[in-house]
């Protein structure tokens, strides 16, 4: 082992406990059967695809093999990698109460179906780190008052003060649960079904390295490491961000690649830009971070047909270390979380983005201050929904408008990540919603194959259109070396209802400018802004909706964009 990760375990550990979990590591990485590297780190052709393991059923197959042949059918050859969400036994959250992290659920197929996957695509598993469910074996032992067990899992007192610690949720931190020892109050950091571990314990991040490196052995590149910024609690602290979580992510970092050269950790951090930030640390932590401020500031500007803040934020994006990239999407299995706009976006926007959401039939999710007080928290709604209309009501152009979200996604610095219930323009989920009572359900619709084919029968019906068209920009995307995930990025205000950013290649060999009208009405603008010299014609990529060349001018229709090859630059 590395003398890189025992001096990280010795900044969270004493020594003589680093002594012997250094032993236990080494002797598991003596037994892993490594993988060799690739030639590159990042490549245009990485997008990711996040899909649930039944997010596509059919009676006569697991439904991991039938994600497999959708993405066969419809996808081929257009993504580079699937984040799996949990698909291990579960007890609640859809999935996110894993009660056994080293079996495939029954209900979603086995590892052979894992392995498949993993032949025609790069797959990213989740390690849900934090917490697990009440009814783990582990969680047993500790009710039972039984090693090990019973020395897994967070507690405090129940008179202890918990109110500076941040909350991502609105529930009780310590929930109460009787024991062979007596009352024991466990912190539960997002539901009493999660139960928090207790990483003080050198024995639970040994159980979680081991499990990381069983990941990799069946057939995971990356990992997606699920709120990793609540994992250390130090009763007095915010119990977010602390030195000993980033030490830690540092340590599954450094042990993976010594298994798997070029394997990646995404980090998920649903926080303020500077927060998120920090998870890169010196180029020695998180390979990948989510972009989490693009979903709500690029709502906000469709919304309000205004791209100030949505601009001015993409301009402030700072380079990242060498090898280090952003994940950029708009919709996920989540919400459009509200924290990572805080300090962007004024109340009053974000009052209008919330608003909007209401009025097009989503929801919205409360967190608990330090305070008492309830702040908002996510918005819940299918982002195909979100894109109904804006602050003066719904309107005709949801397709335009959803389709214009997915190509500034698509085109920003880093890797994309396409939701799967995106690429079929998926509505609220109204009757999933009635059904659990929890507000994300409203964008987690599961499909059956014939569903699907239903929906995609029609080749001028909207979910064709959609799919057609993102499914185009993918082709044009991975030709283009300035689309690197760490190609070089800038943007500028040309007017309040454009969104234009230009791409530059690493080697300078290729520079494009991608243009995107925000609003419901026709811009003009002077092609000297673009960089564009001379009025001859533009070497045009990707174009969808009207975008007329008038010589010195261009002039974009309601919700057009364009990709323009800048042939002048050398």
């Amino acid at each position: 082992m590395s003398e890189r990760i025992r001096s990280l375990l010795e900044t969270v550990y004493d020594s003589a406990i680093v002594d012997e979990l250094s032993a236990r590591i080494v002797a598991r990485l003596d037994g892993a059967a490594t993988k060799p590297a690739r030639d590159a780190k990042w490549s245009p052709s990485d997008v990711l695809l996040i899909a649930y393991p039944n997010a596509i059923q059919e009676d006569d197959e697991p439904p991991l093999r039938s994600l497999r042949r959708f993405l066969q059918d419809h996808m081929s050859g257009l993504i580079g990698q699937v984040h799996l969400l949990p698909f291990f036994p579960y007890t609640s959250d859809d999935g996110f109460a894993v009660s056994d992290y080293r079996l495939v659920d029954d209900a979603h197929g086995d590892w052979s179906d894992i392995h498949g996957l993993s032949e025609d695509v790069e797959l990213v598993f989740d390690l849900v780190i934090n917490h697990a469910s009440s009814a783990h074996d582990f969680f047993q032992q500790f009710l039972d008052d039984k090693p090990p067990g019973n020395r897994f899992f967070k507690t405090a007192e129940a008179s202890v003060d918990v109110s500076n610690v941040t909350r991502p949720r609105a529930s009780p931190l310590l929930q109460p649960f009787d024991t062979a020892g007596g009352t024991r109050h466990v912190w539960c950091t997002f539901s009493r079904d999660q139960v928090d571990w207790d990483f003080s314990n050198p024995d639970v991040l040994y159980e979680f390295i081991d499990i990381m490196v069983s990941y990799i052995e069946n057939g995971a590149s990356w990992m997606r490491i699920d709120a990793i910024a609540y994992l250390w609690k130090e009763l007095g602290t915010s119990c977010v961000h602390l030195p000993q979580t980033h030490a830690i992510v540092k340590v599954l970092r450094a042990v993976a690649e010594q298994v798997a050269p070029d394997f990646k950790i995404l980090t998920e951090t649903n926080v303020p830009l500077e927060e998120n930030l920090s998870y890169f640390g010196d180029g020695d932590e998180a390979h990948i971070v989510y972009n989490f401020s693009l979903p709500p500031l690029l709502l906000h500007a469709l919304m309000t047909q205004n791209t100030t803040a949505l601009t001015q934020w993409c301009g402030s994006l700072p380079v990242l270390p060498d090898g280090c990239t952003f994940l950029n999407f708009v919709a996920s299995h989540d919400g459009v979380g509200l924290r990572p706009a805080e300090g962007i976006l004024t109340t009053t926007q974000l009052n209008e983005l919330v608003e909007c959401v209401a009025s097009f039939g989503g929801c919205l999710t409360h967190r608990t201050r330090p305070d008492g007080s309830l702040s908002p928290y996510e918005a819940n709604i299918a982002f195909f929904d979100a894109c109904r209309g804006t602050v003066d009501g719904i309107d005709e152009w949801q397709v335009e408008r959803f389709l214009v979200s997915q190509g500034v996604m698509l085109s920003m610095a880093g890797v994309p990540a396409l939701y799967y219930n995106s690429l079929l323009s998926a509505p609220n989920d109204l009757l999933g919603l009635e059904e659990t009572g929890r507000n994300r359900t409203i964008n987690r619709t599961k499909w059956t194959r014939t569903e699907i084919d239903e929906r995609l029968a029609d080749p001028a019906g909207q979910p064709a259109q959609v799919l057609r068209v993102i499914k185009e920009m993918l082709r044009v995307r991975q030709q283009q070396p300035a689309f690197h995930p760490e190609a070089l990025q800038s943007c500028w205000l040309a007017d309040p209802r454009l969104f234009v950013i230009r791409r530059t290649s690493r080697l300078g060999d290729q520079q494009l400018c991608c243009v995107y009208n925000l609003s419901a009405s026709s811009v003009l603008f002077s092609k000297s802004e673009l960089g564009v010299k001379g009025t001859g014609p533009l070497d045009v990529l990707f174009s969808h909706g009207e975008v007329v060349d008038k010589g010195t001018d261009l002039v974009c229709s309601p919700y057009a964009m364009v990709w323009i090859a800048l042939v002048a630059y050398q």
